[in-house]
């Protein structure tokens, strides 16, 4: 990795300065950002202390008036409302979202969620009939999807017919040039939409959603403004989901997020109290890298291994002890998908390496013995590893055994996924996804024309040559002393929420003797201290202790991160060493 830091010049560096004073934060926060584009007080004002009363309107969302006036109309009728949810965090947390926000406003709602490994992704005659079956047509049902529909048309026309569904959309996948016949679609990317924001996630378009659908029940009298619901209790679902789902954390999703990390941080929610308890979530902030890492892998494995609706009866649990068997349960589900994944990793890998040195730009990789609930992980992992887009495939249970392939990718930064499917066409029966996730299905006798179409596609996108290094930008050249500081590791957290979009600070520092070296995890990792002026800070550089052994002695800097730790009872600032770099 070749890492690169460009300093201020002098007028950037004073213009940092005078923002730092006037929002009486710390400079090297207020250069960082200002690095990052954040370069006028009104923007970095915005940036660190987003307001959720600057949220955009959602009846500016194309759909949004249809699709609440028939919500209030079957709310007045006393008719029930059916949801359609998806199988990953995302889909899971906005089911939950929904589910809850009905039963608070008094109207009776039922919702399904298809399983991965019986059923096809989003809806399907199937899963519609799992959750429509005792439905009357004479009573118009009406049906709502959330992150998933945009694509069904097929799906949403049997709804009508079959069961007289008044179909209301809403999702944040790329739609395609034509859209379903619903009543409403809600989804900021489709054509005409004027929301000022597209890149929510499915969660975040439930979570406007039910904010105008407030506004309409108020209107209706259902409510008074000192009895409606307050949604920011709703906002840990959306963080849950907007983190999990990897868009970005920028704008609207930032003030959503920053928002929802303090809801959780309450874990007045009993099934995130249990959540956090089994994921060994112990300081008192919750920041989006124990959601990334701790929370939403434990949901998603539920998701994984076919048993989604375990997620919501999480988030929706209200019974302590409930709460603390499911989440038992999802940490259960866990353990297996891990399992899972160290079985059959070696030989995706080598299948991959094997792609890669013939030159693949992208890698498409078919096992028939991977489980299809982990296609997507491993299918990042692989993307991490090889640095290029990875779609893993493994058989279509629910088509032609060993005849229709299922398919998961993940791409790199300087590919988009959508756009490199969409020039595959004509290998493909099916497809959708965002630039960087997307899923697929093929028949295995177009497998090679697929990997061709994909390799070229993504070729002709690659900005960067494969043979050149990949950079990361260093955003500080910091000095010992700032470690000092004792609100430094604060000051650090006013970037939060951090990820897509928002990456973690990373800090560049002269090596300084390390203390205390010794090596964990079958001599995998390396953990250290790290004394200044008398005082010491601890940490760790994971699957660098082959790096730290060859350079022992002979660092000249360290490359890292800063994070907070719970270790004995306490909280803790921690040095994240990305890699040691020799002289």
């Amino acid at each position: 990795m070749d890492y690169s830091y460009i300093p201020l010049t002098d007028p950037e560096k004073e213009q940092a300065g005078l923002l730092a004073r006037q929002l009486h934060i710390s400079p090297v926060i207020a250069e960082i950002l200002y690095r990052r584009g954040v370069s006028s007080l009104e923007a970095l004002r915005e940036y660190l202390y987003p307001q959720l009363a600057s949220l955009p309107d959602p009846f500016t969302m194309l759909g949004m008036k249809e699709a609440v006036t028939r919500v209030v109309e079957a709310r007045l009728s006393g008719h029930p409302l059916y949801i359609h949810g998806d199988y990953d965090v995302d889909g899971i947390s906005s089911t939950a979202l929904l589910q809850a926000f009905f039963t608070e406003a008094g109207i009776q709602s039922f919702y399904y969620i298809p399983k991965r490994t019986e059923e096809q992704y989003g809806l399907s005659e199937h899963s519609l009939g799992k959750l429509l079956h005792k439905v009357s047509a004479s009573l118009r049902p009406v049906l709502i999807t959330v992150d998933c529909g945009i694509s069904s048309f097929a799906e949403v026309l049997f709804a009508r017919e079959r069961f007289g569904c008044d179909v209301i959309i809403t999702d944040h996948h790329l739609p395609a040039p034509e859209l379903p016949e619903a009543l409403a679609i809600i989804n900021p990317k489709q054509p005409g939409c004027t929301f000022p924001f597209q890149h929510l996630a499915g969660v975040g378009v439930a979570f406007f959603f039910i904010l105008a659908l407030r506004r309409a029940l108020v209107e209706a009298s259902i409510f008074s403004k000192q009895t409606m619901p307050n949604l920011k209790n709703y906002l840990d679902l959306v963080a849950l989901g907007t983190i999990a789902d990897v868009v970005p954390l920028i704008d609207v999703n930032r003030t959503l997020v920053r928002a929802g990390l303090e809801v959780l941080a309450t874990r007045k929610r009993t099934g995130v109290s249990a959540l956090a308890e089994s994921g060994n979530v112990m300081t008192a902030a919750i920041t989006a890298e124990d959601v990334a890492f701790r929370l939403a892998p434990r949901i998603n494995a539920c998701g994984r291994l076919g048993q989604p609706e375990l997620g919501v009866q999480l988030l929706l649990a209200q019974d302590r002890r409930q709460a603390r068997e499911l989440a038992a349960e999802l940490e259960n589900l866990n353990t297996q998908r891990k399992a899972l994944e160290n079985d059959i990793m070696p030989e995706i890998a080598a299948a991959c390496a094997d792609q890669a040195e013939q030159g693949r730009a992208a890698l498409a990789v078919y096992n028939a013995d991977c489980h299809p609930g982990i296609l997507g992980i491993l299918a990042s992992r692989m993307a991490e590893q090889f640095n290029r887009p990875v779609i893993l495939f493994t058989d279509d249970h629910m088509g032609s055994e060993g005849q229709v392939l299922k398919g998961s990718g993940r791409s790199v930064a300087e590919v988009n996924l959508h756009e490199a499917l969409a020039q595959c066409q004509d290998a493909l029966e099916q497809f959708g996804g965002h630039p960087m996730a997307a899923g697929l299905t093929i028949h295995l006798n177009q497998l090679e024309e697929f990997a061709r179409l994909f390799h070229e596609s993504v070729r002709q996108q690659m900005a960067m040559p494969r043979n050149q290094q990949a950079q990361m930008l260093v955003d500080y050249h910091l000095k010992a002393e700032h470690l000092l500081h004792h609100n430094f590791f604060q000051a650090v957290q006013l970037m939060e929420p951090c990820g897509e979009g928002n990456p973690e600070p990373v800090f560049l520092m002269q090596a300084e003797p390390l203390r205390q070296v010794r090596t964990v995890g079958n001599d995998e990792h390396v953990v250290f201290q790290i004394r200044i002026q008398g005082r010491t800070l601890p940490g760790v550089g994971f699957n660098l202790a082959q790096q730290y052994s060859d350079f022992s002695g002979n660092e000249s800097a360290l490359v890292f991160k800063l994070r907070q730790r719970y270790v004995n009872g306490r909280e803790h600032t921690q040095m994240q060493v990305i890699e040691f770099l020799p002289d």
